[in-house]
């Protein structure tokens, strides 16, 4: 299925050879199949892929030596395929490359040596916690996530529908096709952003279907993180990994508390699993500020507390919390109330933390200082490139006031606010004499262009 990467993959695979390209990502977020498919599109019978996965053990010893001698490597990666490689056409793909130490380190050597490299690497961010080789530097790195719902339109054969939410969000005009959007947005929500979860339903039109391959992606992602050679505590990264839906339900504040894991919970047992779980991507965390002009940087306080913690994709939601996904989408399509506010909120918000990840832009959420002797939350803070700080506000239903956004306003120098809701396009009276665009929960992967993007 088309992936935006993919766009990314050809250009730089289609410029003069320079740095290797390494993408990474969750297991199971459609990385090997995309770079296969952009790999044999482009060089045809140039494309070489070794897969670290299946035959490490084979493989591993075509990086003995010298790491540096990359000519020699290709020599050996050519014999041991079978093929002649000719460094102006090879197009050489590296599958999993984290599970080789050795190999993740040569990329840097790669980078201006005229060979066409590009790897994928699972949980990189916890995989090389424990390595003896520095991890390589001049590589090109770009993270892929779940689908965003623009990628699940065009799964569905709906193009034209995602390249008109574009257009909307631009000039904030009514959508005439709004409650065909909601339709495929709350389908989306419950099918969630896994390739196969989504290839499933595409095939066969059944939600159960594509709940069989969440549920495997959950046992996955279980089995990775209790994997005695991660180094952490199994069973304290199973229970955080059970309560980060719970803790999304929260009526009040939904800021991760330790507690709420298992009974006198503290950071210094329950930090490091979290952790792990961020750093191999089956989780998004947003940080507190209490900015309200740029830089924006996270609430300072001595126990590091301050923050929420999401799924990596609603259709995980779904599955964990165990919630019927038919009779949900029935109760909404009949305006009905299938389940708790709570669930409602936590669902729209993740939804957004969701696509604002998937944009890879670097969030916030915000309360007022005590000395304000206000309270209530900002759902996220966004800097954009000119240093002005955007708010939005994520509300689950068509009431789309705010007050907490007003309190905001009021102080900080904003351009204007976004509020995401079910209701279609458009302008609202302006709060605090600053404009507020209006923007439906599904066009949340508009925003961002121009706004500053994670480290």
């Amino acid at each position: 299925m088309r992936r935006k990467i993919e766009n990314l993959i050809e250009a730089w695979a289609t410029a003069p050879a320079n740095r290797p390209l390494l993408i990474r990502g969750a297991r199971r977020v459609g990385k090997t199949y995309v770079v296969e498919e952009v790999g044999k599109r482009i060089a045809g019978n140039n494309f070489v892929k070794l897969d670290f996965q299946t035959d490490l053990e084979l493989i591993a010893p075509l990086f003995n030596g010298p790491t540096d001698d990359v000519d020699v490597i290709m020599k050996r990666v050519a014999e041991y395929k079978r093929v002649r490689l000719d460094k102006s056409s090879a197009f050489v793909f590296f599958d999993e490359v984290q599970l080789c130490e050795r190999a993740l380190n040569s990329l840097r050597f790669f980078s201006g040596s005229g060979w066409r490299v590009i790897a994928t690497g699972s949980q990189l961010g916890v995989a090389t916690c424990k390595r003896d080789l520095p991890f390589p530097s001049g590589v090109q790195q770009e993270t892929m996530h779940p689908l965003t719902f623009e990628e699940f339109l065009w799964a569905l054969g709906e193009e034209p529908m995602a390249e008109a939410i574009r257009d909307h969000a631009r000039t904030l005009e009514p959508y005439p096709a709004h409650e065909k959007a909601l339709e495929h947005y709350r389908l989306y929500q419950v099918i969630g952003g896994f390739p196969a979860a989504v290839a499933e339903y595409v095939r066969t039109g059944d939600i159960d279907e594509a709940r069989i391959q969440q549920r495997e992606v959950d046992a996955i992602y279980t089995a990775d993180m209790t994997d005695p050679e991660n180094g952490i505590s199994a069973l304290a990264a199973r229970k955080v990994w059970r309560s980060i839906s719970s803790q999304l339900l929260r009526s009040s504040t939904k800021k991760f508390k330790y507690a709420e894991v298992e009974r006198g919970g503290r950071r210094a047992k329950l930090m490091e699993p979290l952790d792990w779980l961020e750093g191999a991507g089956m989780v998004s965390i947003n940080n507190l500020t209490q900015c309200i002009e740029a830089p924006l940087v996270p609430y300072d306080d001595e126990e590091g507390s301050f923050f929420k913690v999401y799924l990596a994709d609603t259709g995980l939601m779904f599955y964990k919390l165990a919630v019927n996904p038919r009779l949900w989408l029935e109760a909404e399509a009949a305006s009905g109330l299938p389940a708790s506010s709570d669930f409602r909120g936590a669902l729209a918000e993740n939804s957004v933390m969701q696509a604002l990840t998937a944009a890879d832009l670097q969030t916030y959420y915000w309360t007022p200082p005590s000395s304000w002797g206000g309270s209530g939350e900002l759902d996220f803070l966004l800097q954009d490139d000119h240093m002005r700080v955007i708010p939005v506000e994520v509300k689950s239903t068509r009431n789309v006031r705010a007050k907490t956004l007003a309190t905001f306003m009021g102080k900080a120098g904003s351009p204007y606010a976004i509020v995401l809701s079910n209701r279609d396009f458009g302008r609202s009276e302006r709060v605090q004499g600053e404009e507020v665009r209006e923007l439906p929960l599904y066009a949340a992967y508009c925003i961002g262009e121009g706004c500053a993007k994670r480290e």
